[in-house]
């Protein structure tokens, strides 16, 4: 059961701190950000791959790789064929 991730400001968000830029950019391009139950996030869009980032990153580089995923997965071109579907990146 996938629970829906509210982001604060204030006092309290310190543990988002870093996480803040990944979300907003979420947020303002229409991904819906979940907590798994393994402790994980979860982006979803309609017509784009899953993603997944850790929701405690210990690494400086993992807000970074995640938020570039996103960006990719947004320049991403889905075109319906007639025997499947291709992706092309754009």
């Amino acid at each position: 059961m996938s629970r829906p991730l509210i982001v604060q400001s204030g006092r309290r968000c310190g543990r988002f701190k870093r996480l803040l830029p990944l979300l907003q950019y979420a947020h303002g391009n229409g991904w819906s950000v979940v907590y798994t139950n393994g402790g994980h996030l979860r982006f979803t869009k309609p017509e784009r791959p899953i993603i997944h980032t850790s929701k405690t990153p210990s690494d400086w580089r993992a807000v970074r790789n995640a938020l570039a995923l996103l960006a990719r997965a947004d320049r991403m071109n889905v075109v319906d064929l007639a025997h499947g579907v291709a992706i092309y990146h754009g």
